[in-house]
């Protein structure tokens, strides 16, 4: 694994989502999601990219090294076949508006554990 992406909103294609409806305030929001994560993963000793996707795109997103972080909303609206070709964790919709990954830590640790797992 090499970086973690989190899709809280999307901005292009059909399907546009949003956290708010406000575009400043939605990556205000992500931003300090991410922001957290990263100092929490520091802690860890775990050196990962963390970066906002707002051009999430399933067809685009089959990447093994990166691990998904997004909204629960906008995975169910993705269908489940689609879904299983991506690395990903589903985020509860209210840890994205606080800003607050700490409800996430475990599912994060555990998921880049089996990743460094397989990759020996």
């Amino acid at each position: 694994m090499t970086q973690i992406k989190i899709v809280g909103d999307i901005w292009t294609g059909k399907y546009q989502p949003a956290l708010t409806g406000n575009r400043i305030v939605d990556t205000a929001l992500l931003t300090q999601f991410c922001a957290k994560l990263t100092a929490w993963l520091a802690q860890q000793n775990i050196k990962l990219s963390v970066k906002i996707e707002h051009e999430f795109s399933l067809s685009d997103s089959a990447d093994d090294d990166t691990l998904y972080l997004i909204d629960s909303n906008i995975v169910a609206a993705f269908p489940k076949d689609l879904l299983r070709k991506v690395n990903y964790l589903s985020i509860k919709h209210q840890n994205f508006l606080h800003g607050d990954p700490s409800a996430n830590y475990h599912a994060v640790s555990k998921r880049l554990k089996v990743s460094l797992k397989q990759q020996q």
